[in-house]
């Protein structure tokens, strides 16, 4: 244990705080860093994907010996730096979903802390996901959990869902760097 946590906890915190330096130096750095408990899930998950530029960031991350390009399960973090508000970055969301499948089954909630958790099915993508955009200082932080209806399992969505509504943003520490 390590402050409270334990190692594994330490590195997926870790792994997130500092992604934005990893990726490339055109990335500005969040001011905030995304935890969250991916331990929760006694699976292993991999990063297979990053990109970054100025606009934000993306990693998704598969059950080992999945592939990104055949994945059944993905999570995704995601960062887009903006100054457009919560509302309207969701709101934006939810019309581009709708636009690209209209039969698309939305359900929104608006969490405590005032982030927004978006849970829909699009037939047309094959997924089901819950989604959680949390407003940060310089934009909004994004965690993400997308299964294929098909192999949806009950106790996985539970999980997950518990996941992304226990994520929370705090300051970067490589923004005073």
């Amino acid at each position: 244990m390590l402050f409270g946590i334990t190692m594994r906890q330490f590195a997926t915190t870790l792994t997130f705080m500092f992604l934005a330096a990893a990726l490339q130096a055109a990335i500005p750095t969040p001011d905030s860093a995304l935890k969250f408990h991916i331990e929760k899930d006694p699976r292993k998950w991999v990063v297979q994907h990053k990109d970054g530029s100025k606009a934000g960031f993306l990693m998704e991350l598969v059950p080992a010996g999945d592939t990104i390009k055949a994945w059944k399960e993905m999570a995704a973090h995601q960062i887009v730096f903006t100054k457009k508000s919560l509302r309207k970055h969701a709101d934006t969301f939810k019309e581009l979903l709708l636009k690209a499948d209209p039969k698309s089954e939305v359900a929104e909630e608006t969490l405590k802390d005032g982030s927004i958790l978006l849970t829909y099915t699009a037939k047309s993508a094959d997924e089901t996901s819950v989604r959680r955009f949390i407003k940060g200082k310089d934009g909004i932080y994004m965690l993400a959990y997308h299964v294929r209806p098909k192999i949806k399992n009950e106790e996985n969505w539970r999980i997950w869902s518990e996941i992304v509504r226990a994520a929370e943003l705090f300051p970067n520490p490589e923004k005073k760097k």
